[in-house]
């Protein structure tokens, strides 16, 4: 009869290849670490503990690291975050999020798509930093994300609002910035960005009569009647 086979847990060795000086061994190391851990909880958990995020978030901070290592990096750091607040809280506390939040100015368009995939799994927890709105070079910087040709910046603009919008000012200056207008205009774009789009016109005129009519006045009540046919698509 076979021996059931045993799940092999992570061993301080991959530490040492994680850290190493060798671009190309550090590379593979964290490829290895990224394909274990997607849709493994317990390899996710496993690593954490071992100090795998810290090592993996320091190649974000390397300015010798070369674009795939960068990209290998995010995507790791993405999957740690995914589906789980143990995950999000070590990626956080090692200091990753501004790095990936730099990383969405990469003129490596890999780069950017890496950064902006995991810091869309971060917004998804709780545990993500509240957006501040009320700056302007964040409001600025949250509009150029909506305004963007790139799915994953678009997506990751909506989410923000989506997790940071709790208030009746934030809804205000959300309109007044213009807000409204950007999210509706990804009403036509792919399904990721249409049901972003959904989520995060809900958060901002949710309770505010000034936003809701704001909203409904929106291209003649087109955005409107936009909303009212995806809905039916939405909750058939």
């Amino acid at each position: 009869m076979p021996t059931p086979s045993v799940e092999t847990l992570p061993s301080d060795s991959i530490l040492d290849r994680l850290t190493s000086s060798g671009c190309e061994i550090k590379l593979k190391a964290i490829r290895e670490v990224k394909n274990q851990i997607i849709g493994n909880r317990t390899k996710k958990l496993s690593y954490i503990n071992l100090g795998a995020v810290p090592a993996v978030s320091a190649a974000l901070s390397d300015s010798d690291s070369a674009p795939n290592l960068i990209v290998q990096a995010a995507a790791a750091l993405g999957s740690f975050a995914c589906g789980v607040d143990a995950g999000v809280f070590p990626v956080l506390d090692a200091g990753a999020f501004p790095h990936l939040i730099r990383l969405l100015s990469s003129s490596e368009e890999k780069v950017v798509d890496a950064a902006s995939r995991s810091l869309r799994m971060i917004y998804q927890s709780k545990l993500a930093p509240k957006y501040d709105f009320f700056k302007h070079e964040n409001m600025q910087f949250l509009l150029s994300l909506l305004d963007s040709e790139n799915e994953n910046l678009t997506v990751l603009g909506a989410g923000i609002v989506i997790h940071s919008c709790e208030t009746s000012a934030e809804q205000s200056i959300l309109c007044y910035a213009g807000a409204l207008e950007k999210l509706t205009s990804l009403l036509d774009g792919s399904l990721s960005q249409r049901d972003a789009s959904l989520d995060s016109l809900a958060a901002i005129v949710k309770n505010n009569p000034e936003a809701g009519s704001k909203f409904v006045d929106l291209d003649s009540g087109r955005a409107l009647s936009s909303v009212i046919e995806l809905t039916k698509d939405r909750y058939p």
